[in-house]
């Protein structure tokens, strides 16, 4: 066995073993046949392919054709923005229950239980693949929103901007919005839809506010963190950064309408506009980087 043929051999490791077993000594054949005599180490760019090859593999991207890539990221979107739906709408919740043997204790709105209860169903029926239930859980989860808040009950128009602006609105609209076009996506069978839930768990103990953290939660920027780590991902998955756009979506269109509506009619602090623009740049390096590996996925 020569060097070069023990390096590929190393790279075509990225694979999973599967597939190597099939697979590799086809491979090898293809790789080596137009290699130099004396060549010793494969190039930069033949390692690079070899490698988001195997991560492509690993992860099941190079087996979707291109109505389920779409309904699969659909569906990865939907999972995202209601598992950040979670973190938000879980703060409250979970400050009552911490206060709730001490004399800061206080009696927290049914509605918002209610909430938070309808975005768990939610992620769950998504998971599993039952879309009308989990639009219907949404539907239920946004009602439940407006009548606890009421903004039409406001003593002024700039209640009613503020409101329009506020990031938990955004937080359930957004995910109803993506559930609409999976409705006609067909039943796919859904293996342990209930990991969903446990990183919905995970997610809430990162980023909400809560006693595991320390009370420090950091939901913008962990989609900033999100958004870096999914460009970096564009080669091995299309799907990742266009679920890091979507999720830009709620910080970004929450800012924008503050700017638009609420500027100079909400008698409230005003919000620098600096996050937005680094939101509009991150999200026009996600959606360019979802461009250019879905064409590239598509030649493959």
């Amino acid at each position: 066995m020569t060097d070069l043929e023990r390096h590929y051999r190393w790279l075509l490791k990225a694979y999973p073993r599967s597939y190597r077993e099939y697979r590799a000594d086809e491979i090898l054949e293809i790789v080596l046949a137009p290699a130099d005599e004396g060549h010793r180490r494969p190039s930069l760019r033949e390692s690079w392919a070899l490698v988001i090859g195997g991560l492509r593999a690993r992860t099941g991207a190079d087996r979707l054709d291109a109505q389920a890539a779409r309904h699969s990221t659909l569906r990865l979107c939907t999972l995202a923005l209601l598992i950040y739906g979670v973190t938000r709408w879980a703060e409250q919740p979970i400050y009552w229950v911490s206060v709730l043997s001490s004399e800061y204790a206080y009696h927290i709105p049914p509605w918002v239980v209610v909430v938070l209860t309808m975005l768990a169903i939610a992620v769950l029926t998504t998971a599993w693949g039952r879309y009308k239930l989990a639009l219907g859980a949404m539907v239920l989860a946004v009602l439940t929103s407006l009548w606890g808040v009421r903004p039409w009950a406001s003593t002024s128009r700039a209640e009613e901007l503020w409101y329009m602006s506020d990031i938990l609105l955004w937080s359930l609209l957004l995910p109803l919005l993506t559930l609409l076009p999976l409705l006609r996506a067909p039943r796919r069978a859904v293996t342990k839809p209930w990991i969903w839930l446990l990183l919905g768990a995970l997610a809430v103990a990162a980023l909400t506010p809560n006693p595991i953290n320390d009370w420090s939660g950091v939901p913008t920027m962990s989609l900033y963190a999100f958004a870096v780590l999914a460009i970096i991902a564009a080669p091995i998955d299309a799907r990742v950064p266009i679920v890091a756009f979507t999720l830009l979506l709620i910080p970004a269109l929450t800012r924008a309408t503050y700017h638009v509506l609420c500027i100079g009619n909400a008698p409230v602090m005003s919000i620098s506009g600096t996050p937005l623009l680094i939101l509009t740049g991150l999200m026009a390096a996600t959606l360019a980087a979802s461009t250019i590996a879905s064409r590239r996925q598509a030649r493959m």
